[in-house]
């Protein structure tokens, strides 16, 4: 591993069922690490992604969020015949005293992938199956934005490509349920896809709104990027290029497209890159005229989940309580020893309920029972 991880799992680490082997890749506020399942069963692969999410992060403030996404996912493979969503297997939480930097880490087992978008640009820009990929992003776009979600973050580096070739999106730490017209993401976005006007956007106590229209404008820079091997926008630097955003967005600048960006793509990209949200592009229409553009089959058109009822859900992180004795007890937690969090059950149980713990849980998609585990490092 030559690249700081944002949190180090040692090879040999098990979580659960799972070991872990080599590191794939890592951001700002995770890292993904290879694993295979030692303990094999029904439903689930051979080998898996672990994204591990660090304890006291803002991120961890937003696995709620990921876990009622991960559940949204779940709806759309069974209804759609070509989802373009990563698959999450299951969420587990690692209790580890004796290895503070992991202790209460929260661990996503996703599909694994054989690389991104982002790799596969840095060795060949400009690759022939280029429009294809691009369409399929754009069905994924399409498969959140009916279901009720954006995606927020939508770059190479999380458009992960498969072992058939096919892309799917991925890492949706900054995804937002709408309310109505818009929704509410932590302020963090990566400036080449960010749209203008969430660059000088008021920061609320829930965060900044953002619309799909948002999704669209960094759809727009992704195409220019994979056809043309440049960005939309003037500039050597990302600080550059958001000035140059400012500009064009204020009117002070014109949109000046690469003379290399094929004719079938160029208003595509224009429409996306319009300077307001409400000029943009819809997704359902944009859907279209890419797979047009890319002659590539029509997708199903998807149906819209409905709208949530009830009062909109606030993300918090709730502060952490203290260790209990018996937490740190030698005897009740022998050394080495983690276990994962006990799995949420669907249907309500019989007996009295224990005082719930503020501590992240273990949130099971496909409700696989957790199971206890000792660690064994350097294997």
């Amino acid at each position: 591993m030559t690249e700081a991880y944002a949190i180090s799992v040692p090879k040999g680490y098990r979580v659960g069922s799972w070991e872990v082997r080599d590191p794939i890749a890592t951001g700002a506020f995770g890292s993904v690490y290879e694993a295979r399942c030692a303990q094999p069963r029904e439903g689930v692969p051979k080998s898996a992604a672990l994204k591990f999410l660090p304890t006291g992060t803002g991120t961890l403030r937003q696995l709620t969020h990921l876990r009622e996404l991960a559940e949204r996912e779940v709806e759309l493979h069974r209804r759609l015949t070509r989802p373009r969503l990563i698959r999450m297997y299951e969420t587990l939480t690692v209790d580890d005293p004796d290895h503070p930097e992991l202790d209460g880490a929260t661990v996503l087992v996703l599909e694994r992938a054989e690389g991104s978008l982002a790799a596969l640009l840095a060795r060949s820009p400009h690759p022939p199956q280029g429009p294809a990929l691009l369409a399929q992003t754009c069905e994924g776009l399409a498969q959140l934005h009916s279901a009720g979600w954006v995606h927020g973050d939508l770059k190479p580096a999380n458009v992960l490509l498969m072992k058939d070739g096919s892309a799917r999106l991925a890492d949706f730490n900054m995804a937002a349920e709408l309310e109505g017209t818009h929704a509410y993401t932590p302020a963090f976005s990566t400036p080449d896809y960010t749209p203008p006007e969430l660059l000088w956007s008021e920061i609320g106590e829930r965060g900044r709104q953002i619309r799909p229209s948002a999704d669209v404008w960094a759809f727009g820079v992704l195409a220019h990027l994979v056809l043309t091997d440049t960005f939309p926008l003037p500039g050597g630097t990302p600080s550059a290029r958001r000035d140059a955003a400012v500009r064009y967005a204020r009117g002070t600048d014109e949109l000046r497209l690469s003379p290399q960006l094929p004719d079938g793509w160029r208003e595509i990209v224009r429409d996306c890159l319009a300077r307001t949200h409400t000029e943009r592009i819809s997704t359902e229409t944009l859907l279209r005229r890419v797979e047009e553009a890319a002659g590539t089959s029509r997708s199903p058109r998807l149906p819209r989940l409905g709208a949530r009822r009830g009062p909109a859900r606030r993300w918090s992180s709730p502060p952490r309580p203290p260790r209990s004795p018996s937490r740190g007890s030698r005897t009740a937690s022998p050394p080495g020893r983690a276990t994962v969090g006990a799995a949420r059950r669907g249907a309500r149980e019989t007996a009295p309920r224990p005082r719930r713990s503020s501590r992240p849980r273990t949130v099971p998609v496909n409700s696989v029972p957790a199971r206890a585990y000792r660690p064994s490092i350097g294997r």
